[in-house]
């Protein structure tokens, strides 16, 4: 597939300077193999690529040339394919002290994915229950598909865990960090993915499809397991990774600062084609 993600910076003012950091170069895993990647910025601007504590690829670039707009296209070929069938779930006594000092960095919770005092109630009583991680985590996502409206357009991830859930709506990242927490809560270790999903389950060859920025967790049962809470399925070649982390933050597809007197409004246009 082919995924082309274009950001638009538009300032009121003319900015002197900008410094940003870029994380939208899909990885090559197991399941994953990147072909070809590109990445262009306008106005011209001097960059350093090297890979961050998570494993992605980040591009921190900078303009110090005044300008109103600054463009960021992010172009990759991937082939992709379907995980393994997962194996046998591990028992509640598998996530034992050694296992968790092992991925105690997705254990603890952080804010903006700590669960809030009305779903842990609902999270106890559904660990009482629970044979298995497995099973938890089964249950743990339906009940967030049934209780948690996916808003589509939002581009920009502001709520927490918490937030998003007594609101009841969210994008997929707050959804994904609330389905994190809510897995961390019985120590479960689980991980933030970034990336993108084709929209269609049975994509069109040569045919470009409007997409978004997409997220989805992988927990630990024995090995990472992925699940896309927001489309109810396992991550497959329909899906395509680009980082890993704790949670958003570690995360974002674009992060900076810039200097200005005006405002700024931003764009964001995903498309993403299957090509074979």
């Amino acid at each position: 597939m082919r995924v082309r993600h274009a950001t638009t910076y538009t300032y009121s003012e003319p900015t002197v300077a900008s410094y940003s950091e870029a994380r939208l170069t899909p990885q090559t895993t197991a399941h994953q193999y990147v072909r070809r990647t590109r990445l262009e910025i306008a106005p011209t601007a001097w960059s350093q690529e090297y890979r961050d504590y998570w494993g992605a690829t980040v591009t921190a670039f900078e303009v110090t040339e005044p300008h109103d707009e600054l463009t960021v296209v992010a172009t990759s070929v991937v082939d992709t394919a379907d995980p393994a069938e997962p194996g046998e779930s591990i028992g509640w006594d598998a996530l034992d002290p050694n296992t968790l000092d092992r991925y105690c960095e997705f254990v603890h919770q952080q804010d903006k994915v700590r669960p809030s005092s009305s779903l842990v109630t609902e999270l106890d009583a559904i660990r009482a229950d629970a044979p298995t991680p497995g099973a938890y985590v089964e249950r743990v996502v339906e009940l967030l598909r049934t209780r948690v409206t996916r808003l589509v357009a939002a581009t920009h991830v502001s709520a927490t865990s918490e937030e998003a859930w007594e609101t009841g709506r969210g994008v997929t990242h707050d959804i994904t960090h609330i389905a994190i927490g809510a897995l961390r809560h019985v120590n479960i270790p689980a991980r933030f993915v970034a990336g993108y999903v084709h929209p269609e389950a049975d994509p069109q060859v040569d045919a470009p499809v409007a997409a978004e920025p997409h997220a989805w967790l992988e927990w630990w049962d024995g090995r990472w397991v992925g699940w896309d809470v927001t489309n109810g399925e396992a991550p497959g070649e329909r899906h395509i990774v680009v980082s890993r982390g704790r949670d958003f933050d570690d995360n974002p597809n674009l992060r900076g600062i810039y200097s200005t007197d005006g405002e700024v409004s931003t764009t964001v246009e995903v498309e993403i084609t299957r090509l074979a």
